[in-house]
């Protein structure tokens, strides 16, 4: 087959678009992949009698069903159209992680459900779980677990970072089931030397028991014993509220999470890091793992990835030994922007002539940061990942990813249903036994597979595309820093937060000479309600939506302390209000990063801003 030229592929042509320029090929390819489902079912067995008879299709309680069928949809249509967030809009959109999904994603997954909804195993869905298990290999491969990788198509990310915390508890089990088990194979080993080996170490351990890792397996963490010895949980504080969940649910418990303090741009101070660690190790408690954000959910910030690999080789010199897991759900995708076509991280003095190369950051790409870079380099040394397709893979909803490095760590889970999967019984592909969920949609599985294949998972495919949006966090961040609003005889001037690691902006409104938190809180508040349905009234109406956000003491420490106070407001206001209301922004959209198109959508949203305010001075008392 001739190789494809990915690169020279105009990414616009996979989306419907924003104004449902491209409609004319989506009803196309529905209408085709349609007539060839209807076939399959007519050729199928062809001199099989049909089951639904003309005769029958005739009678009045076949067309009252119709009917009803028809102002059943009309309803749903209807509903849809008058309560649904405008997320596909080119610029107005400024709110969540939400944005247009790629039409052969959607494609992919509606052909998919008319075939098979249910992929739990190869036994009832063949097709959508060899599909499954190349995209959980493609998975593995984007995060740099080459050798012996493995990964699946989760619901979301929330199961993807249970899955990763109960799979790193079973292992880190192991060696306590071997003490039990086979205790000859830790002859001589501590309780404090068992809860310090790896991950490979417990997996070698495992392979090791020989014919009685089935026992070994059965007297691990999924028994309920040990779970006590196994240790401290480390989670940044910009954390996604699933981490909790999964303590709870996996019984390691919220007492075990020690919450990882970040700097002033949203990161873990590695510093600090260093300490928690050294001061659990000196009191001899254990550390079972440590959690690094790549995209966090209010800010975008990338954690130091390779700060906490570098640790971690340093209390090796110790004898501390901790899993590293990447929550990755939301900026997994921008590791394709650093991986060449041949699959191999590319080094950082060829990005800018590899960029030119591939019509990417052709100009200004001054704003990428190589401590970005070098955080998505390491994640190739952590030892598990949440991934997101339905995120910035631009998939259709629900499909969440999980990635490991050493693919042994999912046979700690293993759970058999004889009318599923059998132990023993060899199948082409099999992943249900591996996972938390049991049935779930084919069509996600596809949509992944389908898209891997058009926009592969590199610079030539994803990385154009998520290129695409960090010119337009780039281009948003400094449209908002310093923009000023004449309201009511007052002026408003927007401050952005941070200078963005990702396609993630958080901007304030604040009344120039009013120097109080509580003001500024108000106001940003106040435009947050005024674009959204709060107050914004009929949501297809809007000419501009964003959503908020607030940082507390409570969660982020002092970080905002530095913005707060460069606005000229005491930062022991902070504290007092107790946090800083703040607007967020995934710049998503695939369509307002380039100059020209950029400065089209400025002065609309200039406008729409303008409005706002003049809204917020005549309707509320914080103007």
């Amino acid at each position: 087959m001739k190789k494809k030229d990915f690169k020279n592929m105009d990414l616009s042509a996979y989306f419907i678009g924003p104004k449902g320029e491209n409609a004319d090929i989506f009803k196309e390819l529905t209408e085709k992949l349609i007539n060839e489902h209807i076939g399959y079912r007519q050729n199928f067995n062809a001199e099989d009698d049909n089951s639904i008879s003309e005769v029958e299709k005739k009678t009045p309680e076949f067309t009252n069903a119709v009917t009803n069928m028809k102002e059943t949809l009309n309803e749903l249509s209807r509903k849809m159209r008058s309560g649904s967030i405008p997320w596909a809009t080119a610029g107005r959109y400024l709110a969540h992680m939400d944005n247009e999904t790629l039409m052969p994603a959607i494609l992919a997954y509606n052909f998919a459900i008319l075939w098979n909804g249910n992929g739990v195993a190869w036994a009832g869905s063949p097709v959508s779980t060899l599909m499954e298990e190349e995209v959980g290999q493609d998975l593995a491969m984007l995060n740099g677990y080459k050798d012996n990788g493995w990964g699946y198509v989760a619901t979301d990310g929330t199961i993807a970072n249970i899955s990763a915390l109960w799979m790193t508890r079973n292992v880190a089990s192991i060696p306590f089931a071997v003490k039990e088990v086979y205790p000859q194979l830790v002859e001589g080993k501590s309780d404090w030397d068992l809860q310090n080996l790896s991950i490979k170490e417990c997996l070698d351990l495992l392979d090791q028991s020989g014919d009685k890792k089935k026992e070994v397996k059965a007297q691990s963490a999924r028994s309920g014993k040990n779970l006590q010895k196994l240790g401290k949980w480390l989670v940044p504080s910009t954390m996604h509220y699933s981490w909790q969940k999964a303590l709870d649910i996996t019984g390691i418990g919220e007492d075990n999470l020690i919450v990882l303090p970040v700097d002033e741009h949203y990161r873990v101070d590695t510093d600090k890091l260093e300490n928690i660690i050294q001061e659990n190790v000196d009191n001899h408690v254990p550390i079972l793992g440590v959690v690094a954000v790549v995209g966090s959910t209010e800010e975008g910030a990338i954690d130091h990835v390779d700060k906490f690999v570098e640790i971690r080789e340093k209390f090796r010199k110790q004898g501390i030994d901790f899993a590293i897991h990447v929550d990755a759900a939301y900026g997994g995708y921008g590791r394709t922007l650093y991986i060449d076509e041949a699959g191999e991280f590319i080094p950082y003095d060829q990005l800018e002539k590899t960029f030119k190369e591939y019509g990417i950051f052709t100009k200004n790409n001054q704003f990428l940061k190589k401590d970005v870079y070098n955080a998505y380099k390491a994640i190739g040394d952590t030892d598990s990942c949440t991934i997101d397709p339905h995120k910035v893979g631009y998939i259709p909803y629900n499909a969440g990813g999980l990635a490991i490095a050493d693919t042994r760590m999912k046979d700690t889970l293993t759970y058999y249903a004889p009318y599923a999967f059998q132990e023993g019984v060899e199948v082409p592909a099999s992943i249900g036994q591996f996972t938390l969920e049991g049935s779930k949609a084919t069509g996600s599985a596809a949509a992944v597979w389908t898209v891997d294949r058009m926009i592969p998972l590199n610079i030539s495919g994803y990385g154009r595309l998520v290129a695409r949006t960090l010119y337009a966090a780039r281009r948003f961040h400094d449209f908002f820093d310093g923009q000023r609003f004449s309201v009511n005889g007052k002026t408003v001037i927007s401050h952005a937060v941070f200078d963005p690691d990702y396609n993630m902006i958080d901007w304030v409104y604040k009344e120039e000479g009013n120097n109080s938190l509580k003001s500024m809180n108000d106001l940003t508040q106040a435009f947050a309600d005024y674009t959204s349905s709060v107050k914004g009234g009929d949501l297809y109406n809007l000419d501009m939506l964003t959503s908020d956000s607030n940082f507390s003491p409570e969660t982020y420490g002092s970080a905002p302390v530095k913005f707060i106070e460069s606005l000229d407001i005491s930062g022991n206001e902070y504290y007092t209000e107790n946090k800083l209301e703040i607007l967020r922004a995934s710049t998503m959209s695939p369509w307002v990063y380039d100059e020209e198109t950029f400065d089209y959508w400025a002065p609309r949203i200039k406008k729409a801003i303008q409005g706002k305010l003049d809204l917020i001075s005549r309707n509320e008392s914080v103007l």
